[in-house]
């Protein structure tokens, strides 16, 4: 059984010590969704009443109600960030995991001073995944989920123990658009530079970023039906990955794993391809069962997307192509079984100072990949990374795009490959070298628990949230049983494919 911690980065949280595990171990009695929302309710209602009913029946001034609200036992209600991380770890446990809840405003406490840190530390080395929650603050991470992170990077312990294990976020902010991406994007950059994995919310909501939930005044968390799907969703993809993850480490796979680099930026002398053709030939030569192929976007024409509204515009198996665009010299149509037949993911790119003359192809590529996701995640459960090689001063920040964006197609996503050139030297040759090997050997564990992991059929079926003329068309495909029929493709596909684990 997998091990999942929810942290709430909050200072308004209701539970700390035994109040946790009652929380954690109610969660896990709740056996539907039902069950789970009415709890929700009854909880989240604690503090709005208690801090409003009991206080202005005894007279209180608001800061004297605050003060009271957060001198409360421990043991009952939830804070608007604990009620989307309850959302989260009742996900992760209806997936089957093991879950445990950790505060961490008893420990970074808001004058500034630190208290009992030993059990920050113990829960952070008894988990195999992390889901991080916590307020919007300008657009940004709050500061006790800054606290975390610094301790991370502090600890060797801790750093050490969570390198390649699983994260994800939720958020929760007043409005629906009010800083709750960002905060998790920045989240997803500082985790997975920590070396955790990281991943989205799941297919049922649409693959974003995590959880985003929308409240702003204490105790109505509740309300927000949809924000509260995108966190159990969250929850069950980080319990998923973490499985599929276990599943892969003793496990062998009899032909070479295919790692796709998909090259969408270079300088007109073909810096970028000759420095990333140096570094995969010497990531291959180390007998991790990697293969490297190297697509070179800029070489080909490639037409932009149209955003039609049938995307796709058929149903069928993985191999066959679907975009509305059919021309014989897009790369999409020539390149589509290469692209949708690949075990894990390099996004790589050059980044010159000198951006005149660049060859990019970069955003009109990505575009084009909407069929791709559209498809039902034909990207779905790819060990994806970016790799960029930047001259000193171009600034591009390209691998914070390919993170966010790859997200999106229900990957799992590894540290940004960073190389920084100066006078056609690359400064940090050695940094390179094991990072680059390091997603090789992952890219090898992950391919081998993907192939392993038994999912039903239709599990990752694409919810076309906000397009209308999509939705019709996805019910019609259901109703004719064209989706049944590509589903069943994909699963005989996916079973053909575990033939080739050979041990573990």
């Amino acid at each position: 059984m997998v091990k999942i911690l929810g942290i709430s980065a909050s200072l308004r949280n209701a539970r700390f010590g035994a109040g946790g595990t009652k929380l954690t171990d109610d969660l896990a009695a709740l056996e539907s969704r039902e069950s789970f929302v009415q709890f929700l309710s009854d909880q989240t209602r604690i503090l709005l009443e208690e801090f409003f009913d009991q206080g202005r029946s005894e007279g209180l001034d608001f800061e004297s109600m605050y003060r009271r609200l957060r001198g409360s036992s421990g043991d009952r209600g939830l804070s608007n960030s604990e009620g989307t991380l309850a959302a989260a770890l009742w996900g992760a446990s209806r997936e089957g995991a093991e879950i445990r809840y950790l505060g961490l405003g008893h420990h970074f406490r808001g004058d500034g001073s630190v208290a009992n840190i030993d059990a920050v530390r113990d829960a952070i080395l008894w988990a195999d995944g992390i889901i991080l929650s916590g307020p919007v603050y300008f657009g940004d991470r709050g500061s006790l989920a800054q606290s975390l992170v610094e301790f991370l990077h502090a600890d060797a312990r801790c750093r050490a123990h969570i390198r390649n294990k699983v994260y994800g976020g939720v958020t929760v902010g007043a409005k629906r658009n009010g800083g709750q991406e960002t905060t998790l994007i920045y989240q997803l950059v500082d985790m997975t530079n920590l070396g955790m994995l990281a991943v989205g919310n799941g297919s049922e909501t649409t693959s974003q970023y995590g959880g985003t939930a929308v409240a702003g005044d204490v105790g109505t968390i509740h309300l927000d039906d949809y924000g509260i799907e995108t966190s159990i969703s969250t929850g069950a993809r980080v319990a998923r990955v973490t499985k599929l993850s276990a599943l892969g480490i003793a496990a062998r796979i009899s032909d070479p794993v295919r790692i796709g680099v998909w090259l969408l930026q270079d300088s007109p002398d073909h810096r970028g391809r000759e420095l990333i053709s140096e570094l995969t030939t010497s990531w291959s030569s180390e007998g991790d069962n990697v293969e490297f192929e190297i697509l070179d976007g800029p070489a080909e024409p490639i037409h932009r997307c149209i955003a039609c509204d049938i995307c796709p515009i058929d149903v069928g198996p993985p191999e066959e192509y679907r975009c509305i665009i059919k021309s014989k010299d897009d790369l999409f149509k020539k390149r589509h079984v290469q692209l949708a037949s690949v075990d894990a993911l390099l996004i790589a790119a050059y980044s010159p100072r000198d951006r005149r003359d660049i060859l990019s192809v970069y955003q009109t590529f990505i575009e084009r990949t909407r069929y791709l996701r559209r498809d039902h995640y034909l990207l779905g459960d790819l060990f994806v990374a970016p790799l960029v090689i930047s001259e000193i001063g171009a600034n591009q920040n390209l691998h914070i795009r390919i993170l966010t964006s790859m997200v999106r197609h229900h990957t799992i996503l590894h540290h940004a490959l960073i190389g920084f050139e100066q006078d056609r030297r690359l400064l940090n040759q050695q940094d390179l070298e094991e990072g680059g090997k390091h997603f090789a050997k992952l890219a090898v564990q992950i391919t081998a628990g993907r192939l392993r992991q038994a999912q039903a059929a239709g599990k990752d079926v694409y919810q076309p949230v906000g397009y209308v003329v999509s939705e019709e068309k996805l019910k019609a495909d259901r109703e004719d049983g064209k989706l049944e029929k590509a589903l069943e493709a994909r699963d005989a596909v996916r079973k053909r494919d575990r033939r080739r684990i050979i041990a573990g």
